[in-house]
């Protein structure tokens, strides 16, 4: 009698690793980089062109966690019928539908990136008598400022089809009224139920004050009332007075904004989908934050964290022969001509021209860098990291 055991053979399973943070593509398992397919008109076609990616390579890539769609927080789902793949919003419209080669048994997992431009769906397929969990991921809205260049060429990038305005000319901002500044602070520490009616006085002393019209487009937002924080958007966008500009950037990344973030009139208004065109919007378009990736005993690892209020944080962090040695800097800075100044001052000391470390924007393949120079033994080529 011949006695025959049949061991149930585990699942082949592609794990999904997150997407770039610099660069649209995505990681699958622990070693290739795949670009995620192009959605148009709402369907997607193909396979992704993947390749085995150096350790080097992945770290450039800057990969971070991905956003888990579950539960009644979830933004975006997915479904699978025969071949078809269909990812939907809450709302229930069809985001993008897609034909995988396999006929698809069921979806397992749903994954955004953190401003929702791209989306990752794991799901399993039954090939040779076995469940196999493959990892496809699309790219829902083009952006521009990645680096192809840090990743494996698979995919010649397009440029962005939206048209770049014409710079206006900032209109020098008026000179600052006791009545109007007495408004904006008493705005800001009014209570959530008296703060619509606090910035609407701002308006009736000044109809074109920046942060003013950003405050009411984030409560009638809260309130529901999309329309009417989208010409309050709008509205900031055709202004000519130079800190909207600051407003709008603030707004691509300000969570009470992320149900607009798909939005192609919102996106375009805050100028998501185009080149910068003023030195704020290099250094602070993508958030203001930066990154130089370390490499052991030779380059530092820099993060560069800068914000609106024109204060920054910067660490510093050297490894070499099992020893780390952190630096953590703090300052303000200023954009002058077409570079930046950061001022690290001595505490308790007055901060003066020494104190001063200048930083030029330069080109560094198809994307801003900034190159800063604190001291004779510390500069740095740091490059905008997508939050």
């Amino acid at each position: 009698m011949l006695l025959v055991v049949l061991v149930a053979t585990p699942a082949a399973a592609d794990t999904f690793g997150g997407f770039s943070g610099v660069d649209s593509p995505y990681l699958v398992n622990q070693d290739r980089v795949c670009r995620p397919l192009a959605v148009k008109d709402g369907v997607a076609n193909g396979m992704p062109a993947c390749e085995k990616a150096t350790a080097d390579v992945i770290a450039k890539l800057s990969i971070k966690e991905p956003t888990v769609q579950r539960g009644a927080k979830a933004t975006f789902g997915a479904v699978g019928s025969g071949r078809m793949l269909t990812v939907l919003k809450k709302t229930g419209d069809v985001v993008v539908s897609w034909n995988a080669p396999d006929p698809i048994s069921r979806v397992v997992d749903v994954y955004t990136s953190q401003y929702e431009d791209r989306i990752a769906v794991t799901y399993i397929v039954r090939r040779l008598s076995k469940d196999t969990t493959e990892v496809i991921a699309f790219e829902l809205v083009k952006t521009t400022g990645r680096d192809p260049g840090t990743a494996p060429t698979m995919v010649t990038p397009q440029p962005p089809t939206t048209t770049t305005p014409t710079p206006t000319t900032p209109a020098p901002a008026p000179p600052e009224d006791p009545k109007l500044k007495k408004a904006v602070e008493a705005a800001r520490k009014a209570t959530k139920g008296k703060a619509l009616a606090a910035w609407q006085a701002v308006l009736a002393l000044d109809k074109d004050h920046s942060e003013a019209t950003y405050r009411i487009a984030v409560i009638q937002l809260g309130a529901k009332k999309h329309a009417e924080a989208m010409a309050a958007i709008e509205k900031l966008a055709k202004s000519s007075r130079p800190d909207a500009i600051e407003w709008l950037v603030e707004a691509r990344f300000d969570k009470a904004f992320a149900s607009l973030r798909s939005d192609a009139k919102f996106r375009t208004a805050v100028g998501l989908d185009r080149k910068a065109q003023t030195p704020y919007e290099r250094v602070m378009g993508f958030g203001g934050q930066w990154e130089q990736t370390g490499t052991s005993c030779d380059t530092p690892e820099v993060r560069l964290t800068m914000g609106r209020d024109r204060t920054f944080k910067l660490r510093v962090k050297s490894v070499c022969r099992g020893q780390s040695f952190e630096q953590p800097f703090k300052g303000t800075w200023r954009i002058e001509g077409d570079g930046v100044i950061l001022t690290l001052p001595t505490k308790g000391k007055q901060a003066s021209a020494k104190d001063e470390a200048p930083c030029s924007l330069e080109k560094e393949r198809m994307e801003d860098s900034m190159h800063c120079e604190l001291d004779r033994d510390l500069d740095f080529v740091v490059l905008p990291a997508r939050r």
